[in-house]
């Protein structure tokens, strides 16, 4: 097997900084992070006159903090190791569009999920680029790239997908950002502004089912990168160590989808998943993953992780508002997710649950989750999971709530890669 030589990971935040955000400890930012502390601002800069504002809690304005303070608007700039949340500064190891890109990491994704419309008709779509070090999973040194491309046709109720795995990508550039592997093509700005591409040729559809299909979308942030766990790390269940992760929640998405019977240009909302990290996929079982694009202009990320055992061990998410302010949730009581059945897979034998009662008491939010499709699994040869388009409804602190989504659930198939029990 061909060993690749990837570009380091190099973090600017320090070890000690990484494992005390990475364990929830109280993290001081760096001097200039505060509104009112000019020590990250440029003397004389981004101050009118004073009394042109009244006092009100701080915004952000990109990365700015703009504050009122004695009657005068002051901006501040959070650094280049900080960003701006909630009108104060979070420090992160995050860095656009540096880490848009590959890192030499034993565990990496970008996933891009998203509905798509032409008149009447609607799809859903799912293309990802998986990196995995095979010394876990074959004990053959060297990574491996899979491609998974997924589209659900609503009206018709089909899913059709295609998946392969490959020893190296057949694109592969850090500047400008460009991965390219099989069917599967990301050319990622680094700032939401992507081209993505994925395709199910003809006679690769793994159920037998009608094929070619193929998308190809250019998408518009809405909004900025969501940074989860507020400083962009989150653990990986109770034992599988900890990832980078962030997500564009709110993309535009324009193209052409190309289907059996024709072509369609297509619009639509995406959201773009990146992930990264050193941890083991073994070391639990799996983990459900809910995606919610609510019509008022909220987001939601929720997901769980299981142990061996078949118990529910961690839970977290966060919440994004209108203006892209990020709200953690973290803990076990943090939400709670009941099914309302289950589907029974023809393909791996999997029993999967479906439909879901969603309460998240901050913010006293009460969702409907429901399944578009019952058969949207992603059955393949590493590992089988179902990855389906949703419609939501409910409410959230008196508002009456309406939207799209994606959920994933892994670990209830038997899979080739499951470690020995």
């Amino acid at each position: 097997m061909r060993s690749l030589a990837i570009p380091q990971h190099r973090s600017r935040m320090s070890p000690g900084w990484a494992l005390a955000a990475a364990l929830g400890m109280a993290v001081v930012p760096s001097p200039g992070c505060e509104p009112g502390d000019s020590g990250a601002a440029d003397p004389g800069r981004g101050t009118d006159p004073p009394g042109t504002c009244e006092p009100a809690p701080a915004t952000c304005e990109e990365d700015e903090v703009v504050a009122c303070i004695d009657g005068a608007v002051q901006r501040t700039d959070c650094g280049a190791e900080a960003y701006c949340n909630g009108g104060r500064c979070e420090p992160t190891s995050i860095r656009f569009p540096r880490d848009a890109g590959i890192h030499a990491e034993r565990t990496e994704w970008w996933y891009y999920t998203g509905h798509l419309r032409d008149g009447n008709r609607e799809w859903g779509f799912q293309v990802t680029i998986f990196q995995y070090d095979f010394t876990e999973m074959f004990g053959t040194p060297g990574l491996g790239w899979m491609c998974h491309v997924g589209v659900v046709d609503l009206e018709a109720g089909e899913h059709f997908h295609a998946d392969t795995i490959s020893l190296a990508p057949a694109t592969w550039s850090q500047d400008p950002i460009d991965l390219q592997v099989d069917f599967c093509r990301l050319e990622i700005g680094g700032d939401g502004r992507d081209r993505i591409r994925g395709e199910i040729p003809q006679g690769k559809e793994k159920d037998g089912k009608a094929s070619p299909w193929a998308f190809d979308l250019v998408l518009e942030p809405r909004k900025r990168p969501a940074r989860h766990g507020t400083d962009g790390i989150i653990p990986m269940a109770d034992s599988g160590g900890t990832s980078w992760y962030y997500s564009f929640t709110r993309l535009q998405a324009q193209g052409t989808l190309s289907t059996p019977s024709g072509e369609h240009a297509v619009t639509g909302q995406a959201w773009m998943d990146h992930q990264w990290g050193d941890f083991d996929m073994q070391d639990f079982k799996g983990w459900d993953w809910w995606s919610m694009q609510f019509d008022d202009g909220w987001e939601v990320m929720l997901f769980q992780f299981t142990d061996w055992d078949g118990v529910l061990c961690l839970k977290a998410g966060t919440l994004v508002a209108p203006d892209g302010t990020l709200t953690p949730l973290e803990g076990m009581d943090a939400f709670t997710i009941t099914p309302r059945r289950h589907w029974t897979s023809p393909h791996s034998g999997g029993i999967y649950p479906l439909d879901w009662d969603v309460v998240i008491p901050q913010g006293d939010w009460r969702i409907s989750v429901v399944t578009s499709v019952e058969d949207q699994e992603m059955h393949n040869l590493a590992q089988n999971y179902w990855e389906g388009q949703t419609r939501l409804s409910g409410t959230a602190g008196g508002r009456v709530l309406s939207g799209e989504g994606y959920t994933e659930l892994t670990g209830y198939a038997v899979d080739a890669l499951d470690p020995p029990r």
